[in-house]
């Protein structure tokens, strides 16, 4: 049986943070590789609930939750584009816009912990939220060749 998907995402968000976290801080060594690794985890995270979790959120009478999350990944995902393009070189510069999407990721994950996941525990059987957890991370997986873009 799979694993509850509230728990795979705490998780995920964790070690997300830790990430950003480490490259926020100026002097970080091989800032380059870990940002990719950075992505690697974030990118199928988001495309994992864009396609399993929110559309259940969607029929679960959360609407307007799932949307407000859906226009937070864009965000994210316009700033990571901006990144991608922006030099190591310039850290001063790279780190300003590594601060704005840890802080976007930052609220992001404390509206997903603090009002969706105690939301989804009264709404749905713990057997739903395993079978949410297989799908989210098979939803994760066929991401994965996004990721390494």
């Amino acid at each position: 049986m799979a694993q509850n998907v509230i728990d795979i995402l705490k998780q995920e968000h964790k070690m997300v943070l830790s990430q950003l976290s480490e490259l926020s801080s100026k002097g970080t060594s091989n800032r380059e590789q870990k940002y990719n690794s950075l992505k690697e985890n974030l990118i199928p995270h988001m495309i994992g609930e864009e396609q399993a979790l929110y559309p259940r959120l969607m029929e679960s009478g959360m609407q307007e939750m799932a949307l407000e999350a859906i226009e937070e990944h864009n965000a994210v995902k316009t700033l990571l584009g901006q990144l991608d393009s922006a030099s190591t070189s310039k850290e001063d510069v790279w780190v300003a816009k590594l601060t704005v999407i840890q802080e976007n990721v930052e609220h992001h994950i404390s509206e997903e912990e603090d009002k969706i996941f105690p939301e989804m525990q009264q709404k749905m059987s713990s057997d739903e939220l395993s079978s949410l957890g297989g799908s989210y991370e098979d939803a994760k997986k066929a991401a994965l060749p996004v990721a390494a873009r």
